[in-house]
C-alpha cells in the first residue's frame, strides 16, 4: 500500500510539474495578467468605500453639493466598467495560457506515442489511448480557465476585500478570517473522500471509449455471431459504474463545498449584524460602515464559495494530468545510434536469433539463416510457430534476447532510423489504408516524384486500374480503402512499399485474404522483383512460394527444415511435404466440389 501511495504521490507531483510549467512558460504575459487582475480587484473593491463615504458624508447629514456628489456617481460607474473589462481580459489571458497548454501537451503526447515500442501496444487499448489524447488533454483546460485564473482572480479579491475592511474596522476585519480555517478544512476534506471517485470516473471514461471503438470495429462479428446482447451488456456495466462514481463525486462536492460555504457565512453573518447593530444603534458606529462591511462580507464569502466550488474541476485536471504524465513516462522505443545510412545490397544474416514475448515461454530458439542479395526466401508454418515474430524483428521492432540479425555486415541497430526504412519494406496482411488519395497513400508523406509513384502502381500491376478510375492517382480512397476490392487494396500496398526502392521486401502473408485471380497478379508483380531486392514472404498458400531459392520451416520457434521446393518434397517424413499435400488434396476437394 505504501508503494502504491508512494507510486501516485509521484505521478501527482510529477503531473503537477507538467501543468505549472505552462504557466511560468511565458513569465512576461503571466506578470501582466496578475497585473491585470490586481488593478481589476482595486477598482472592484472601491464600490463600497464610496458607498460608505456617500451614506454617511451625504445622506446621513442631509447634505446633497452637486459636484462631489457627482464625482462619486461618476467614479463609482467608471470603477465598476473599468473593472467588468479588466476582467474580461484577463479571462481572455488565462484563456490563451489554456488553449496554448492543452495544444502542446496534446502535440507532446501524440509524438511520444509515436515513439512507443511495439511491445507497449501488445496490450494497450486503442479506445483508452485515444481517450488520453484528447478527453484528458482537454479536462487539463479546465486547471488554467476554470480553477488557477478563479483562484489567482478570488485569492487577490480577498486580499482586497481585508485590506478594505481593516481600513474601516480592524476588528470586523478579523471577525471575516475567521472562515478562512474553515474553508480550508472543508477542500481538505473533499479532496480526501472525492480522489478515489474521480480517478475511477477517468479510467471508466476511457473504458467506455474502449468499449465503443472496439465494438463498432468489430460490428461486422459483433452481428454475425449474435452478440448486440452481450456488448450492450459488458457496456451497460461500465456506464453503470461510471455513473455511480460521478454520483458519488457530486454528492461529496454538494455536502462539502458550496453549502457547507454559505452556512457558515450566514452564521458569521448573523454575529456581525447582531454586535455591529447594537453600535450603530447606541452611536458608536456609522451606518456607512456597516452597509460597507455587510457588502464585503458578501463578496468575501463568494470568492472562497468559488475557489471551493473549482476544486472538483482542479481534482479532474489532476486526474487527468496524472494519466497524461503516466503515458508520457512510458519508455519510449530505443532512440536510433546507428551510422550507417543506407543498405547497399541487401543481404541477410541470421545468427543464433532467440526472442520470447514474456520470458520461460520462448517464440523463436537458436535460428541460423543466410540470405544473399536479390534472393527470395520464403517461412512457413503452423500458426504459433514464429513467422509473423521473425518478420517484426526483421523489422526492428522488437530486440532479440540473444543473437543477431545483420544487413550487409551491419547489425540493424548501426543503421539509423530513416536508413532502415527506407531500404526494408514491409507489407502486412491487412491493408492499411488513409482516407486520402491513391498518390498520397502511395506516397506517404516521402514526396516522391509523379514519376516513382507511376511506377511503384506499374510494378503492382495497378496502374491501368488506378487510370480507369474518373479522378486517376487523385481518387479519394474514403476510410479504409472501401472504392478498392480486396486485391486491389493489396496491390495499392505492394506499390507503397516499392515505391521507396527499398532493397528488402517482407511480405506476411500478403495473397492469404485474396481470390485466385489477385494472387497471380501478387504473383507477377513478385516474380518481376526476383533478383532486383531481397524477398522475404511468409506464406500460406503454399503453391505461392514453389519457385522461392529457399524455404524455411518453423515449428514451434524451430527453424525444422530448409531448402527449396524440390528438396524438401524430397524429404518423406517431412512438415513442409505434409502441409504441401494437404493444401494440394483440399484444392481437388474444393474443385471437385464446384
Amino acid at each position: 500500500m505504501n508503494i502504491k501511495n508512494s507510486k501516485r504521490d509521484n505521478q501527482h507531483a510529477g503531473s503537477l510539474r507538467l501543468l505549472m510549467s505552462y504557466v511560468f512558460a511565458d513569465k512576461t504575459l503571466l506578470v501582466k495578467t496578475l497585473v491585470l487582475v490586481v488593478i481589476a480587484t482595486g477598482f472592484e473593491v472601491l464600490g463600497p468605500l464610496l458607498s460608505k463615504v456617500f451614506i454617511d458624508d451625504f445622506i446621513m447629514p442631509d447634505h446633497y453639493p452637486f459636484w462631489p456628489i457627482a464625482g462619486i456617481i461618476t467614479l463609482f460607474i467608471g470603477s465598476t466598467i473599468i473593472g467588468t473589462y479588466l476582467k474580461y481580459r484577463q479571462t481572455l489571458r488565462f484563456l490563451d495560457m489554456a488553449l496554448y497548454a492543452v495544444l502542446d501537451i496534446r502535440k507532446r503526447v501524440f509524438k511520444h506515442v509515436l515513439s512507443l515500442p511495439m511491445s507497449y501496444f501488445d496490450y494497450a487499448r486503442t479506445g483508452q489511448l485515444v481517450s488520453r489524447i484528447t478527453n484528458d488533454t482537454e479536462s487539463i483546460k479546465d486547471i488554467y480557465v476554470q480553477f488557477l485564473s478563479n483562484v489567482l482572480t478570488n485569492v487577490i479579491l480577498l486580499i482586497g476585500i481585508l485590506i478594505a475592511m481593516a481600513i474601516l474596522d480592524t476588528q470586523l476585519m478579523l471577525v471575516a478570517l475567521l472562515l478562512l480555517p474553515t474553508v480550508i478544512a472543508l477542500i481538505y476534506l473533499y479532496q480526501r473522500f472525492s480522489v478515489k471517485n474521480v480517478t475511477d470516473s477517468r479510467r471508466l471514461r476511457s473504458d467506455i471509449n474502449a468499449t465503443m471503438n472496439e465494438s463498432i470495429s468489430g460490428m461486422t462479428v459483433i452481428q454475425a455471431t449474435n452478440q448486440q446482447q452481450a456488448k450492450l451488456s459488458q457496456f451497460d456495466q461500465i456506464n453503470a459504474h461510471y455513473y455511480d462514481t460521478r454520483l458519488k463525486t457530486v454528492t461529496i462536492s454538494s455536502l462539502l463545498l458550496r453549502p457547507a460555504i454559505n452556512l457558515f457565512s450566514i452564521i458569521v453573518l448573523g454575529c456581525v449584524v447582531w454586535f455591529f447593530g447594537l453600535q450603530v444603534v447606541q452611536g458608536v458606529a456609522e451606518i456607512g460602515v456597516l452597509y460597507a462591511y455587510l457588502n464585503y462580507l458578501g463578496r468575501f464569502s463568494e470568492p472562497l464559495i468559488e475557489i471551493t466550488q473549482r476544486f472538483g474541476l482542479y481534482q479532474q485536471a489532476i486526474v487527468a494530468g496524472n494519466r497524461v504524465y503516466e503515458l508520457l513516462q512510458e519508455s519510449s522505443a530505443k532512440p536510433e545510434k546507428g551510422t550507417c545510412t543506407r543498405i547497399e545490397a541487401g543481404r541477410l544474416t541470421i545468427k543464433d536469433l532467440s526472442f520470447a514475448y514474456q520470458n520461460n515461454h520462448p517464440v523463436l530458439q537458436d535460428i541460423n539463416v543466410e540470405i544473399e542479395a536479390g534472393q527470395f526466401f520464403a517461412i512457413v508454418g503452423h500458426t504459433g510457430s514464429g513467422k509473423s515474430t521473425l518478420m517484426s524483428l526483421l523489422l526492428n521492432f522488437y530486440q532479440p534476447q540473444s543473437g543477431t540479425i545483420c544487413i550487409d555486415g551491419h547489425s540493424l541497430d548501426d543503421f539509423s532510423h530513416d536508413a532502415l526504412r527506407q531500404g526494408v519494406s514491409f507489407i502486412p496482411q491487412d491493408p492499411f489504408i488513409l482516407a486520402t488519395t491513391i498518390f498520397d497513400n502511395i506516397d506517404m508523406g516521402r514526396n516522391l516524384s509523379e514519376a516513382a509513384v507511376r511506377l511503384a502502381a506499374r510494378q503492382a500491376h495497378l496502374h491501368n486500374v488506378i487510370m480507369a478510375m474518373n479522378d486517376g492517382y487523385q481518387t479519394q480512397l474514403g476510410e479504409g480503402g472501401l472504392r478498392l476490392s480486396t486485391g486491389q487494396r493489396q496491390q495499392l500496398i505492394i506499390a507503397r512499399a516499392l515505391a521507396g526502392s527499398p532493397k528488402v521486401l517482407l511480405l506476411d502473408e500478403a495473397t492469404a485474404n485474396v481470390d485466385s485471380e489477385t494472387e497471380q497478379v501478387v504473383q507477377r508483380a513478385l516474380s518481376d522483383l526476383q533478383g532486383q531486392v531481397t524477398l522475404i514472404v511468409v506464406a500460406h498458400r503454399l503453391s505461392t512460394i514453389r519457385h522461392a531459392d529457399q524455404i524455411l520451416v518453423l515449428d514451434h520457434g524451430h527453424l525444422t527444415e530448409q531448402g527449396d521446393h524440390h528438396q524438401l518434397m524430397a524429404i518423406t517424413q517431412g512438415r513442409y511435404r505434409a502441409m504441401y499435400q494437404l493444401q494440394q488434396q483440399e484444392k481437388r476437394v474444393a474443385q471437385a466440389a464446384q
